[in-house]
């Protein structure tokens, strides 16, 4: 978040996170608290808890609520 958007980590508040049993995989929404925007993650990890990768998902996400509200 810091890196890829500039934000201070004081600034981000998680706002949901789902784990997704037998996938191995953490749906994360957070918030910027100085913006208001939101920013959505997916989380994959192995049995041992070591990461394979995080996927961000923000634009995605902001490309389907524009799609809902038009």
């Amino acid at each position: 978040m810091e890196t890829n958007y500039g934000i201070e980590r004081e600034n981000i508040i998680l706002v949901e996170n789902n784990f997704r049993r037998g996938m191995g995989l953490f749906e994360i929404e957070v918030k910027d608290t100085v913006t208001e925007n939101d920013y959505f993650y997916e989380v994959d990890i192995r049995d041992d808890y070591s990461l394979i990768y995080i996927r961000d998902l923000s634009e995605i996400h902001r490309k389907n609520k524009a799609n809902q509200e038009s």
